[in-house]
Protein backbone atom coordinates (compact mmCIF):
# COMPACT_ATOMS: atom_id res chain seq x y z
CA UNK A 1 0.00 0.00 0.00
CA UNK A 2 1.17 3.51 -0.75
CA UNK A 3 1.94 5.83 2.14
CA UNK A 4 -0.68 8.41 3.04
CA UNK A 5 1.73 11.21 2.13
CA UNK A 6 2.02 9.99 -1.49
CA UNK A 7 -1.75 9.64 -1.77
CA UNK A 8 -2.26 13.19 -0.54
CA UNK A 9 0.38 14.50 -2.95
CA UNK A 10 -1.32 12.74 -5.86
CA UNK A 11 -4.67 14.17 -4.88
CA UNK A 12 -3.19 17.67 -4.73
CA UNK A 13 -1.54 17.27 -8.13
CA UNK A 14 -4.79 15.98 -9.63
CA UNK A 15 -6.63 18.91 -8.06
CA UNK A 16 -4.17 21.42 -9.53
CA UNK A 17 -4.44 19.73 -12.93
CA UNK A 18 -8.24 19.89 -12.85
CA UNK A 19 -8.16 23.57 -11.84
CA UNK A 20 -5.71 24.29 -14.67
CA UNK A 21 -7.93 22.54 -17.24
CA UNK A 22 -11.12 24.20 -15.99
CA UNK A 23 -9.49 27.63 -15.97
CA UNK A 24 -8.38 27.44 -19.59
CA UNK A 25 -11.62 25.81 -20.65
CA UNK A 26 -13.48 28.75 -19.15
CA UNK A 27 -11.17 31.18 -21.01
CA UNK A 28 -11.81 29.35 -24.30
CA UNK A 29 -15.58 29.51 -23.78
CA UNK A 30 -15.44 33.25 -23.07
CA UNK A 31 -13.17 33.81 -26.08
CA UNK A 32 -15.60 31.86 -28.28
CA UNK A 33 -18.49 34.10 -27.19
CA UNK A 34 -16.42 37.25 -27.75
CA UNK A 35 -14.74 36.46 -31.06
CA UNK A 36 -17.34 34.30 -32.84
CA UNK A 37 -19.43 37.31 -34.01
CA UNK A 38 -16.27 39.04 -35.21
CA UNK A 39 -15.13 35.95 -37.12
CA UNK A 40 -18.57 35.48 -38.71
CA UNK A 41 -18.60 39.14 -39.74
CA UNK A 42 -15.14 38.75 -41.28
CA UNK A 43 -16.26 35.67 -43.23
CA UNK A 44 -19.21 37.70 -44.49
CA UNK A 45 -16.83 40.17 -46.11
CA UNK A 46 -15.68 37.53 -48.61
CA UNK A 47 -19.14 36.18 -49.46
CA UNK A 48 -21.78 37.21 -51.95
CA UNK A 49 -24.99 38.85 -50.78
CA UNK A 50 -26.90 35.66 -51.60
CA UNK A 51 -24.62 33.58 -49.37
CA UNK A 52 -24.99 36.02 -46.47
CA UNK A 53 -28.81 35.90 -46.47
CA UNK A 54 -29.05 32.21 -47.46
CA UNK A 55 -30.97 29.78 -45.25
CA UNK A 56 -29.74 27.55 -43.78
CA UNK A 57 -26.74 29.81 -43.23
CA UNK A 58 -23.38 28.92 -44.72
CA UNK A 59 -20.37 29.41 -42.48
CA UNK A 60 -17.67 29.31 -45.16
CA UNK A 61 -18.10 30.93 -48.58
CA UNK A 62 -18.00 28.85 -51.72
CA UNK A 63 -15.71 31.38 -53.39
CA UNK A 64 -13.57 33.74 -51.33
CA UNK A 65 -14.32 37.15 -52.85
CA UNK A 66 -11.41 39.25 -51.63
CA UNK A 67 -12.38 41.80 -54.27
CA UNK A 68 -15.11 42.98 -51.89
CA UNK A 69 -12.41 44.76 -49.88
CA UNK A 70 -11.10 46.50 -52.99
CA UNK A 71 -14.60 47.44 -54.15
CA UNK A 72 -15.34 49.03 -50.80
CA UNK A 73 -12.06 50.94 -50.77
CA UNK A 74 -12.72 52.23 -54.31
CA UNK A 75 -16.21 53.52 -53.47
CA UNK A 76 -16.66 56.98 -54.97
CA UNK A 77 -19.90 58.97 -54.77
CA UNK A 78 -18.43 62.03 -56.42
CA UNK A 79 -17.90 65.50 -54.92
CA UNK A 80 -14.99 64.14 -52.89
CA UNK A 81 -17.01 61.32 -51.32
CA UNK A 82 -14.47 58.50 -51.35
CA UNK A 83 -13.80 55.78 -48.81
CA UNK A 84 -10.22 56.96 -48.00
CA UNK A 85 -11.62 60.46 -47.41
CA UNK A 86 -14.25 59.12 -44.99
CA UNK A 87 -11.59 57.13 -43.17
CA UNK A 88 -9.42 60.23 -42.88
CA UNK A 89 -12.34 62.31 -41.55
CA UNK A 90 -13.07 59.74 -38.85
CA UNK A 91 -9.43 59.40 -37.81
CA UNK A 92 -8.82 63.16 -37.83
CA UNK A 93 -11.87 63.99 -35.72
CA UNK A 94 -11.14 61.18 -33.27
CA UNK A 95 -7.48 62.10 -32.74
CA UNK A 96 -8.09 65.85 -32.47
CA UNK A 97 -11.04 65.66 -30.07
CA UNK A 98 -9.34 63.04 -27.89
CA UNK A 99 -6.13 65.10 -27.72
CA UNK A 100 -7.96 68.32 -26.89
CA UNK A 101 -10.00 66.61 -24.23
CA UNK A 102 -6.87 65.20 -22.58
CA UNK A 103 -5.35 68.71 -22.59
CA UNK A 104 -8.32 70.67 -21.24
CA UNK A 105 -9.62 68.01 -18.86
CA UNK A 106 -6.17 67.61 -17.34
CA UNK A 107 -6.07 71.36 -16.66
CA UNK A 108 -9.51 71.31 -15.10
CA UNK A 109 -8.75 68.16 -13.12
CA UNK A 110 -5.56 69.67 -11.71
CA UNK A 111 -7.42 72.81 -10.66
CA UNK A 112 -10.09 70.83 -8.81
CA UNK A 113 -7.60 68.41 -7.26
CA UNK A 114 -4.87 70.79 -6.10
CA UNK A 115 -5.81 74.46 -6.31
CA UNK A 116 -7.84 76.31 -3.70
CA UNK A 117 -10.37 78.90 -4.82
CA UNK A 118 -13.80 80.10 -3.82
CA UNK A 119 -16.75 77.99 -4.86
CA UNK A 120 -14.62 75.01 -5.92
CA UNK A 121 -16.91 72.44 -4.30
CA UNK A 122 -20.04 74.09 -5.67
CA UNK A 123 -18.62 74.21 -9.20
CA UNK A 124 -17.44 70.60 -8.99
CA UNK A 125 -20.86 69.46 -7.73
CA UNK A 126 -22.56 71.33 -10.56
CA UNK A 127 -20.12 69.72 -12.99
CA UNK A 128 -20.95 66.24 -11.73
CA UNK A 129 -24.67 66.94 -11.86
CA UNK A 130 -24.35 67.84 -15.54
CA UNK A 131 -23.30 64.25 -16.22
CA UNK A 132 -26.84 63.16 -15.32
CA UNK A 133 -28.33 65.27 -18.13
CA UNK A 134 -29.14 63.11 -21.20
CA UNK A 135 -27.35 64.17 -24.36
CA UNK A 136 -30.59 64.18 -26.34
CA UNK A 137 -31.80 67.14 -24.23
CA UNK A 138 -29.01 69.41 -25.51
CA UNK A 139 -29.17 68.14 -29.09
CA UNK A 140 -31.41 70.88 -30.49
CA UNK A 141 -29.79 73.78 -28.57
CA UNK A 142 -26.36 72.62 -29.74
CA UNK A 143 -27.50 72.50 -33.35
CA UNK A 144 -29.06 75.97 -33.13
CA UNK A 145 -25.83 77.31 -31.62
CA UNK A 146 -23.67 75.73 -34.34
CA UNK A 147 -25.99 77.09 -37.03
CA UNK A 148 -25.89 80.61 -35.53
CA UNK A 149 -22.08 80.70 -35.58
CA UNK A 150 -21.97 79.10 -39.05
CA UNK A 151 -20.14 75.89 -38.14
CA UNK A 152 -22.46 73.41 -39.88
CA UNK A 153 -20.55 71.24 -42.38
CA UNK A 154 -17.24 72.00 -40.68
CA UNK A 155 -15.01 69.92 -38.43
CA UNK A 156 -15.43 72.50 -35.68
CA UNK A 157 -19.05 71.46 -35.15
CA UNK A 158 -17.77 68.17 -33.71
CA UNK A 159 -14.42 69.33 -32.31
CA UNK A 160 -15.57 72.23 -30.14
CA UNK A 161 -18.35 70.43 -28.18
CA UNK A 162 -16.10 67.40 -27.74
CA UNK A 163 -13.04 69.30 -26.49
CA UNK A 164 -13.98 68.98 -22.82
CA UNK A 165 -16.47 66.89 -20.86
CA UNK A 166 -17.47 66.58 -17.23
CA UNK A 167 -16.55 62.90 -17.14
CA UNK A 168 -12.98 63.58 -18.27
CA UNK A 169 -12.51 66.26 -15.60
CA UNK A 170 -13.93 63.94 -12.93
CA UNK A 171 -11.73 61.04 -14.05
CA UNK A 172 -8.51 63.05 -13.92
CA UNK A 173 -9.47 64.87 -10.71
CA UNK A 174 -9.79 61.56 -8.91
CA UNK A 175 -6.46 60.38 -10.29
CA UNK A 176 -4.59 63.60 -9.44
CA UNK A 177 -5.80 63.35 -5.85
CA UNK A 178 -3.98 60.01 -5.53
CA UNK A 179 -0.60 61.63 -6.35
CA UNK A 180 1.32 62.45 -3.12
CA UNK A 181 1.25 66.15 -2.34
CA UNK A 182 4.80 65.93 -0.92
CA UNK A 183 6.12 65.92 -4.49
CA UNK A 184 4.50 69.28 -5.15
CA UNK A 185 5.74 70.66 -1.84
CA UNK A 186 9.30 69.76 -2.80
CA UNK A 187 8.88 71.54 -6.14
CA UNK A 188 7.48 74.63 -4.45
CA UNK A 189 10.52 74.76 -2.16
CA UNK A 190 12.70 74.81 -5.29
CA UNK A 191 10.69 77.75 -6.61
CA UNK A 192 8.51 75.95 -9.15
CA UNK A 193 5.12 77.45 -10.03
CA UNK A 194 1.82 75.74 -10.65
CA UNK A 195 2.40 75.40 -14.38
CA UNK A 196 5.86 73.88 -13.91
CA UNK A 197 4.51 71.42 -11.34
CA UNK A 198 1.65 70.50 -13.66
CA UNK A 199 3.96 70.01 -16.65
CA UNK A 200 6.94 68.30 -14.99
CA UNK A 201 5.34 66.34 -12.13
CA UNK A 202 1.62 65.76 -12.56
CA UNK A 203 1.52 64.96 -16.28
CA UNK A 204 4.41 62.41 -16.30
CA UNK A 205 2.91 60.61 -13.29
CA UNK A 206 -0.58 60.52 -14.84
CA UNK A 207 0.18 58.65 -18.05
CA UNK A 208 -2.25 55.75 -17.31
CA UNK A 209 -5.17 58.09 -16.61
CA UNK A 210 -4.42 60.30 -19.61
CA UNK A 211 -4.21 57.30 -21.94
CA UNK A 212 -7.44 55.96 -20.46
CA UNK A 213 -9.24 59.20 -21.22
CA UNK A 214 -7.70 59.35 -24.70
CA UNK A 215 -8.86 55.81 -25.54
CA UNK A 216 -12.38 56.41 -24.21
CA UNK A 217 -12.80 59.67 -26.13
CA UNK A 218 -11.19 58.28 -29.28
CA UNK A 219 -13.59 55.34 -29.23
CA UNK A 220 -16.58 57.58 -28.54
CA UNK A 221 -15.80 59.91 -31.43
CA UNK A 222 -14.88 57.05 -33.78
CA UNK A 223 -18.29 55.44 -33.15
CA UNK A 224 -20.19 58.73 -33.12
CA UNK A 225 -23.11 58.58 -35.53
CA UNK A 226 -25.81 61.01 -34.43
CA UNK A 227 -23.68 64.16 -34.16
CA UNK A 228 -21.89 63.47 -37.44
CA UNK A 229 -25.22 62.82 -39.17
CA UNK A 230 -26.66 66.04 -37.76
CA UNK A 231 -23.79 68.43 -38.50
CA UNK A 232 -22.13 66.97 -41.61
CA UNK A 233 -24.29 66.84 -44.74
CA UNK A 234 -21.58 67.16 -47.38
CA UNK A 235 -20.48 63.86 -48.86
CA UNK A 236 -16.82 64.82 -48.54
CA UNK A 237 -17.28 65.51 -44.80
CA UNK A 238 -18.91 62.19 -43.88
CA UNK A 239 -17.43 59.82 -41.33
CA UNK A 240 -17.32 56.05 -41.73
CA UNK A 241 -20.48 55.44 -39.72
CA UNK A 242 -22.49 57.67 -42.03
CA UNK A 243 -20.78 56.37 -45.16
CA UNK A 244 -21.87 52.80 -44.40
CA UNK A 245 -25.43 53.90 -45.18
CA UNK A 246 -24.46 54.24 -48.85
CA UNK A 247 -24.41 50.45 -49.12
CA UNK A 248 -28.00 50.24 -47.81
CA UNK A 249 -30.10 51.57 -50.68
CA UNK A 250 -33.88 51.64 -51.00
CA UNK A 251 -34.23 48.53 -53.13
CA UNK A 252 -30.91 46.80 -52.62
CA UNK A 253 -28.59 46.19 -49.69
CA UNK A 254 -24.92 45.31 -50.27
CA UNK A 255 -24.33 43.39 -47.06
CA UNK A 256 -20.87 42.15 -48.01
CA UNK A 257 -19.59 45.68 -48.66
CA UNK A 258 -21.29 46.89 -45.48
CA UNK A 259 -19.43 44.23 -43.49
CA UNK A 260 -16.14 45.26 -45.11
CA UNK A 261 -16.79 48.85 -44.05
CA UNK A 262 -17.63 47.64 -40.54
CA UNK A 263 -14.29 45.81 -40.40
CA UNK A 264 -12.46 48.99 -41.41
CA UNK A 265 -14.42 50.76 -38.71
CA UNK A 266 -13.60 48.20 -35.99
CA UNK A 267 -9.90 47.53 -36.62
CA UNK A 268 -8.40 50.87 -35.43
CA UNK A 269 -10.29 50.86 -32.13
CA UNK A 270 -9.36 47.23 -31.42
CA UNK A 271 -5.70 47.83 -32.24
CA UNK A 272 -5.60 50.95 -30.06
CA UNK A 273 -7.22 49.16 -27.14
CA UNK A 274 -4.94 46.11 -27.24
CA UNK A 275 -1.83 48.28 -27.61
CA UNK A 276 -2.62 50.32 -24.48
CA UNK A 277 -4.79 47.87 -22.53
CA UNK A 278 -2.27 47.71 -19.67
CA UNK A 279 -2.34 51.48 -19.17
CA UNK A 280 -6.12 51.50 -19.59
CA UNK A 281 -6.66 48.98 -16.78
CA UNK A 282 -4.18 50.78 -14.54
CA UNK A 283 -5.82 54.15 -15.15
CA UNK A 284 -9.31 52.88 -14.32
CA UNK A 285 -8.14 51.09 -11.18
CA UNK A 286 -6.46 54.21 -9.73
CA UNK A 287 -8.99 56.82 -10.81
CA UNK A 288 -11.66 56.09 -8.26
CA UNK A 289 -13.94 54.23 -10.70
CA UNK A 290 -13.37 50.76 -9.36
CA UNK A 291 -16.14 49.05 -7.43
Amino acid sequence: MEPAVLINNKRRSYGRYIKFVLRYLFILIIAAFLFTPFILAFLGTVKTDAEIIAWPPKILPEHWLWTNWLDTWNTDLGRGGTFPRWLFNTAFLSVVTASLQVLFCSMGGYAFARLKFRGKNIIFTFLLSSMMLPGIVTLVPKYVLMAKIHLINTYWALILPGSVEAFGIFLLTQYFKSIPSELEDACKIDGAGYFEIFKNVIIPLSTPALLTLFILKFQAMWNNFLDALLYLSRVSMWTLNIALMTFQQQYKAQWNLTLVGAMFNAFPVLILFFMFSRYYMEGVSFSGLKG
